[in-house]
C-alpha cells in the first residue's frame, strides 16, 4: 500500500511527463489516416472480394491517446466464412495481404505498425468483446449484428480477461527471454497491448456503465485509474509504465530502456493479476 503523499508525488510526475514528453493525445495527419486507411481498404477488397462484410478501425486513432511512434493502427476485418479453413485464415489470402501492406509506412500517421485481425462474424472467440460507439470508425460495410454489445457479457468478459493475466504474464516473460534485441521492441509493444486493457478492466469492470470508461482515451482513464488507486502500489507501477513508454518511443534503438519499459509494463500486470485473484 503507498501513502496519499507517493501517490500525489506519482500523479505529479505524471502531470509534468505530460507537458515535457510525448502528448498522448496528438492528433494525427488526418490526410495521412485517410490515404493509409483508403489503401488498406482498396486491398482487402482486392483479397476479399465478396467476402468483405465490414472494415473498421478502433483504438487510439479514434477516441485518442495516441503514442507517437509506439502505438499501432488496430483494423479489424469481418469476412465471410468461405475466407477460412481448418486451419484459419486461408494460406494464400494472407500472402497476398502482406504483399500488399508490407510496404507501408505507417510513420506517416505516427504508428508503429498495423495490426490487423480477420474474422468470421459466425465464430468469434470467447474473449472477444465487440466494439463500442465512440471507440471504432467503420470504413467499409455495417457491423455485422452477431457483435450487438451487451453490458452485462462486457462486465463478464473483462472479469474471464483478468483472470487470465496470470497465463498472459507467463507467455509474455517466456517468449521475451530468447528474443534478439531486434525483437524485443516488437515484444515490448505487446505487452503494452496486455497493459491498457488491463487498465480500462480493473477500473470499469464493477462499474454501472463501463462503456463510459472504454471511451475514453488512455490518459484520461490513466487518471481516474490513480485515483480510484490512489492507496495502492499498482497506480505507481502504471505511471511508471506510461512514462517509459514515451522515452522508448523517442528512443526506438535503446535496448535497455526497452528492456526497462518491458519490466514496468509486466510488474503492472502482476500486481493487476494479484487484485483480479479477489474479483
Amino acid at each position: 500500500m503507498i501513502a496519499k503523499a507517493q501517490y500525489l508525488l506519482i500523479r505529479n510526475l505524471w502531470q509534468i511527463s505530460c507537458i515535457l514528453g510525448v502528448n498522448l493525445t496528438i492528433k494525427t495527419d488526418d490526410l495521412a489516416l485517410n490515404e493509409i486507411t483508403a489503401y488498406l481498404l482498396q486491398s482487402v477488397k482486392k483479397v476479399f472480394n465478396e467476402e468483405l462484410i465490414c472494415l473498421l478501425i478502433h483504438g487510439s486513432f479514434v477516441k485518442g491517446g495516441l503514442i507517437r511512434d509506439f502505438s499501432d493502427l488496430d483494423v479489424q476485418v469481418f469476412v465471410k466464412e468461405t475466407a477460412f479453413d481448418e486451419f484459419g485464415l486461408k494460406l494464400k489470402k494472407s500472402l497476398k495481404m502482406q504483399e500488399l501492406v508490407g510496404t507501408l509506412d505507417f510513420s506517416k500517421i505516427g504508428a508503429s505498425y498495423l495490426q490487423m485481425y480477420f474474422y468470421d462474424p459466425k465464430k468469434m472467440p470467447d474473449w472477444y468483446t465487440p466494439p463500442m460507439h465512440g471507440t471504432y470508425q467503420i470504413l467499409f460495410g455495417d457491423l455485422p449484428e452477431e457483435l450487438d454489445y451487451n453490458t452485462e457479457n462486457f462486465k463478464l468478459k473483462m472479469v474471464n480477461s483478468l483472470k487470465r493475466l496470470r497465463n498472459i504474464i507467463s507467455d509474455l516473460v517466456r517468449n521475451f527471454t530468447d528474443s534478439s534485441n531486434s525483437q524485443i521492441l516488437r515484444r515490448t509493444r505487446y505487452v503494452a497491448t496486455v497493459v491498457y486493457p488491463t487498465m480500462y478492466s480493473l477500473l470499469a469492470y464493477n462499474k454501472t456503465e463501463p462503456g463510459e470508461i472504454w471511451i475514453k482515451p488512455k490518459d484520461k482513464v490513466l487518471e481516474m485509474f490513480c485515483e480510484e488507486f490512489a492507496e495502492d502500489e499498482i497506480s505507481m507501477y502504471l505511471v511508471q509504465f506510461f512514462d517509459s513508454v514515451k522515452i522508448l518511443a523517442k528512443n526506438r534503438e535503446d535496448y535497455e530502456i526497452t528492456r526497462t519499459t518491458f519490466e514496468m509494463g509486466i510488474n503492472f500486470l502482476m500486481k493487476a493479476a494479484k487484485l483480479s485473484d479477489e474479483i
